[in-house]
């Protein structure tokens, strides 16, 4: 018989801002289940206060078990397995280890699913405005840097991420 460590872990969606509620069931039901989250300050009326959010808004991480995949199909506030083809998409355990260490570091984290490296990118202002180029590297949260052909040369060029659009 496997361990629990050996079986694969999944992605559950979830509605809107229903991801603590089916954590809640899930735990119930005795579904392992991971949701990352991330501190934030949001600023209300003339106060601060600081929330625990979800990392990534609308999932949840699962690792059920084989005989607990019907109980999936019976969780409020879901939307199914992430389906990747035909089949549940499996998150690599590493991955999900690398999460974790992640938001246990206590670092401001924040997740942006437009700006990964390789996509196409228009500076909007600046002294670069209107060269197209590709993201080369996210150096942090404001800087980004950029690989535009200029003259037939590659040129990379650092750009504060609100100076771009993501084609």
């Amino acid at each position: 018989m496997s361990s629990e460590a050996d079986l694969p872990w999944f992605i559950l969606r979830t509605k809107s801002r229903q991801e603590n509620i089916v954590e809640g069931c899930l735990k119930e039901k005795l579904i392992t289940a991971y949701l990352p989250r991330r501190k934030t300050v949001r600023v209300r009326r003339d106060r601060r206060i600081l929330l625990d959010l979800p990392l990534f808004p609308g999932y949840i991480f699962v690792q059920p078990k084989p005989n607990q995949f019907h109980d999936l199909s019976y969780v409020p506030g879901s939307c199914g397995l992430l389906i990747l083809g035909n089949q549940p998409a499996k998150m690599p355990a590493r991955d999900l280890e690398s999460v974790r260490i992640v938001v246990l570091s206590g670092e401001r984290v924040d997740v942006n699913s437009e700006l990964i490296p390789g996509k196409k990118v228009e500076v909007l202002s600046g002294p670069f405005a209107g060269v197209k180029g590709e993201l080369v590297k996210i150096k942090n949260q404001e800087k980004l840097l950029i690989n535009a052909p200029v003259l037939g040369k590659s040129v990379n060029v650092e750009i504060n991420s609100a100076n771009i659009h993501v084609l």
